[in-house]
């Protein structure tokens, strides 16, 4: 068995040396003693480069009354815990760090300087950053949300009850059932869209991809859509190769052409037009929707397939929604083996959206049955 002496000093030296934590020590004039290897790491200066300037060198000078302060205090014998703050690395970038400082006291008991650690906490406030955007996102969806909801809600509801008590004349009840269903298939379409997000986001969602004509599903949504088209006084234009043929989920696909047509009529202003178009390109088929409308700002056009993006403030005063159409277009076409792709050349100048679907290699077209 040996024997030694311990060494007190060295130990320290290790922990401090070995510490993930930046541990520094300056003298009550703030001049840099001592810079462990943690320090380099996390701010870039070598201890050589470091050593014998001054503290201001990881400063901002936006900050360097902090330094007063944490000097002030120092002075008085206090310390100062877990001061959260910014610091400048070497190559000028700012750094968040949680900073602790204790002063430093001689044999003889006087405070000669302070001993300060620092922890990169870049990281912790990232994750708190995000989870006050997303409280900030699910209050504001939550708000949407029943926005959306309540809006056709009330209007079914107060027809029902004139319906209830007579109150309505006979020649008014066929135009009020009308917008009672228009109103009811509204909230059918929204609840669908918030249990094909949550297909999505849980990894759920499926498609049945089948041989099918293209046209006609793009002609359900232009019928879907062109009662509101024709009262907002749009003109609507098609040119429909016939014979195009994919492999598709009819429904899905249909989806995605209501959506996009739907968000045509609804930010295209009175007088505008809307133009489909659908041909063979190469091996794939490209459908194309333009309209003359409001039209996208350069620095939107990345954000418009994301799940509830709404647009920018303006567009927003005038328009609601959930913001889940385009995401789920593109989840969608994506599921096809496709690409859309949104294009605008500013605020008022309208939009392009283009869905390119793969061609089946050796599809047959369906043909309707026979009649005798």
């Amino acid at each position: 068995m040996s024997s030694g002496t311990a060494d007190p000093l060295g130990h320290l030296a290790a922990i401090i040396s070995s510490s993930d934590d930046a541990i520094i020590s300056k003298d009550l004039d703030g001049v840099i003693q001592t810079w462990n290897a943690a320090a380099e790491r996390l701010f870039g200066y070598r201890a050589d480069e470091a050593i014998g300037r001054h503290i201001t060198l990881i400063i901002p000078a936006d900050r360097t009354d902090e330094e007063t302060y944490v000097i002030s205090r120092i002075r008085s014998g206090l310390t100062v815990e877990h001061y959260e703050t910014i610091r400048r690395r070497k190559d000028g970038s700012p750094i968040e760090i949680s900073l602790s400082v204790s002063p430093i006291h001689s044999a003889a008991g006087t405070i000669v300087g302070a001993s300060k650690i620092a922890r990169d906490i870049t990281e912790r406030k990232r994750l708190e950053r995000t989870a006050r955007e997303a409280g900030r996102a699910k209050d504001e969806f939550l708000a949407t949300l029943s926005h959306e909801l309540r809006t056709p809600l009330n209007t079914v509801a107060g027809y029902i009850q004139m319906l209830q008590k007579d109150a309505l004349p006979a020649e008014q009840q066929a135009r009020v059932l009308e917008v009672m269903e228009r109103n009811a298939r509204a909230l059918i379409r929204l609840v669908d869209d918030i249990l094909d997000t949550s297909r999505i986001i849980t990894g759920k969602m499926r498609i049945d991809l089948q041989p099918c004509v293209l046209a006609p599903l793009i002609e359900q949504a232009i019928a879907s859509i062109e009662p509101a088209a024709l009262a907002r006084g749009l003109t609507l234009t098609r040119d429909i190769q016939p014979d195009l043929v994919v492999r598709a989920d009819a429904t899905r696909l249909a989806q995605v052409f209501w959506n996009l047509l739907s968000n045509a009529v609804k930010f295209t202003p009175p007088g505008g037009a809307i133009e489909v178009t659908a041909r063979q390109n190469a091996r794939v088929v490209l459908v194309v929707v333009t309209d003359t409308g409001m039209g996208i700002e350069p620095g939107d056009l990345p954000l418009v397939f994301q799940r509830f993006w709404q647009g920018s403030p303006a567009s927003r005063l005038d328009h609601n929604g959930l913001g889940l159409g385009l995401a789920l277009s593109r989840h969608f076409v994506e599921l096809h083996g496709g690409r859309i792709s949104a294009t605008s050349a500013g605020a008022g100048l309208g939009t392009r959206f283009e869905i390119e679907l793969p061609l089946p290699l050796e599809v047959p077209v369906p043909r309707p049955a026979a009649t005798s």
